[in-house]
């Protein structure tokens, strides 16, 4: 726990880990048997990375065929459900993970996400998934078990890599992440344009199987770690545990309160969007006054019990896990506004076709397979994060400034377009892996495994609330430029009268590519709309950007230890 005399900021190793270094420094001189070979340890990661691909890249697979899938189920107007039922159910079940994985184990937690994930791609794709409901159960389905595949990755790294090596292997798992995310593209096209949209579900299935399969056959955890699981440990030690014990070490009604918070809080973020009919509807407000009811009733469940879901009573005493996880909470935010509204205006103010956008946002991954590796590689090499971490944020914040000053321009940069968004690629994938590793850093081996779920949280949270603020700030500033700007031009209307300026402004607003190439006043008129709503949305990145180099100021810099270890 934090004392009050601590200072604010923590430039070197804190003093709050002081009490602990002989302790750590003789566990990194032990010569541990229950250390696993390199090779035991790639075969592992390998099988952990695969279910972390195929989360990744079911995600921007089925963003790919949602236009097609909507038109062949007639339900162009329900064509969002596809995505969010499968964010909703990822968001509101991967906190449950951590824990969950501590009483049953890691292997027994992938394998059953593996298996999850596989039924709800077979169900999505199945020659009986007739409407769009069907398919969204599905995809929720799906996205219980996808949660668990991308949190457990992280998690059961945790039991085999020590925290000095961490890094570099959690680059790699960023850099897979994204190999995942630009694969899932290009296979829904191909799957678009040849067998059909349902092959792109139910080729996951074998895959999925296939992964894991690998978990089970490869996932042997040292007989001590405490990856195994309660339940494993106490056998071991001659302690049976009968259904009643395990029951009792599970938090059933804290579980069941955080579901419930998220799965409303999801709703409640992507409504917000949607600003014209926010205020007017009672789905909005019933959701809220729920959120407001059980989210009070999920502290007081955690707080009650000797095993919560979530250890919230960290985020107070340990500012480092509260301090990463906002620091995760804004970037993301500010990363997935830039990664929704760059693409927006270069298509809209540049008129930039699919192929123009893509190429140029190609230096975005080189920036995230860069800073993911070369963050690593740097904690593996100093054993320090800290200053290095500030550097970095520094550089994140400089590029969305970048960026958001290139929107002030109606014209394209030529090649600095082609390199606009590698350095937040760079800083972000940086911050991801500097916050981990300092998050498991402040905390017990025993608790290791939750504070990631927390931080999973934040960061899930984190991306929609970024694209549906980011999203609202475009609408209002596009309507509001629309109706100064157009609506209130005595020669426009005087020209075409003010229904007809009315409906044109309404295409507009629903599609950016609206021809209105035949009125040259019109069409520059709605050129300075739109970039004056990008500006508007970038700015919120901006700002985003900014909170979260400021929380990163309150992370402590604790000793990454040089072996893997079940304490401090």
């Amino acid at each position: 726990m934090d004392r009050e005399t601590d200072p604010l900021l923590a430039p070197a190793i804190s003093p709050i880990i002081n009490d602990h270094v002989d302790e750590v420094d003789r566990q990194e001189q032990l010569k541990s048997k229950s250390v696993l070979s390199s090779s035991r340890v790639f075969a592992i990661i390998f099988a952990l990375f695969t279910g972390s691909f195929l989360s990744a890249m079911d995600m921007t697979l089925v963003a790919t065929l949602m236009p097609t899938i909507a038109s062949e189920l007639d339900a162009s107007s329900q064509m969002s459900w596809i995505a969010t039922s499968y964010l909703l159910s990822c968001s509101a079940f991967q906190p449950l993970y951590g824990k969950l994985s501590d009483i049953f184990g890691r292997k027994a937690m992938l394998v059953w996400s593996n298996l999850v994930f596989a039924f709800g791609c077979f169900c999505c794709g199945s020659p009986w998934t007739n409407d769009i409901w069907t398919l969204a159960a599905g995809r929720f389905i799906a996205g219980i078990g996808g949660g668990g595949l991308t949190a457990l990755s992280t998690i059961a790294v945790s039991d085999i890599v020590p925290l000095r090596r961490r890094g570099v292997y959690q680059g790699l798992g960023n850099i897979c992440f994204s190999v995942g995310c630009a694969s899932g593209s290009v296979l829904g096209a191909v799957f678009q344009q040849s067998i059909g949209w349902r092959w792109a579900f139910l080729i996951q299935v074998p895959a999925a199987i296939v992964s894991g399969f690998l978990v089970f056959t490869v996932l042997k955890l040292p007989s001590n770690s405490p990856g195994r699981g309660t339940v494993f440990l106490e056998r071991d030690q001659g302690n049976n545990l009968n259904a009643g014990q395990i029951a009792a070490k599970i938090d059933f009604k804290g579980s069941f309160y955080l579901v419930m918070c998220m799965l409303i809080l999801m709703v409640v973020i992507t409504k917000v969007s949607d600003v014209s009919q926010l205020l007017s509807s009672p789905s909005f407000y019933v959701s809220v006054c729920a959120l407001a009811v059980l989210f009070p009733l999920f502290v007081k469940a955690e707080m009650a019990t000797s095993n919560p879901i979530i250890p919230l009573h960290l985020l107070w005493e340990n500012r480092t896990v509260l301090a990463s996880s906002l620091t995760n909470w804004f970037c993301t935010m500010a990363t997935f506004a830039m990664m929704y509204f760059v693409p927006v205006f270069w298509q809209s103010v540049y008129r930039f076709d699919s192929w123009n956008i893509g190429i140029r946002s190609i230096s975005n991954f080189a920036g995230i397979s860069i800073g993911s590796l070369g963050s690593g590689l740097y904690m593996r090499r100093t054993g320090q994060y800290w200053n290095f971490n500030m550097v970095l944020q520094s550089i994140y914040v400089l590029g969305i400034i970048i960026i958001f000053s290139s929107s002030f321009s109606s014209k394209p940069h030529g090649a600095l377009d082609y390199v606009l968004m590698f350095l937040p690629g760079l800083g972000y994938a940086s911050m991801l892996t500097v916050t981990l590793l300092a998050l498991i850093a402040s905390v017990d081996f025993q608790h290791q495994a939750q504070v990631t779920s927390i931080q999973y949280a934040f960061r899930a949270t984190g991306s929609t609330l970024g694209v549906s603020l980011a999203g609202a700030l475009y609408q209002w500033g596009l309507n509001h430029k629309l109706d100064r700007l157009i609506l209130k031009d005595d020669e426009l209307l005087e020209r075409y009268g003010s229904q007809k300026l009315l409906r044109w402004c309404s295409e507009i607003v629903n599609d950016n590519l609206f021809d209105i190439s035949f009125d040259e006043r019109l069409s520059k008129l709605a050129h300075k709309s739109f970039m004056f709503s990008s500006e508007t949305a970038l700015a919120f990145a901006v700002v985003a950007a900014l909170s979260g180099l400021v929380c990163s100021l309150f992370i402590r810099e604790h000793k990454l230890l040089g072996s893997v270890s079940s304490s401090k």
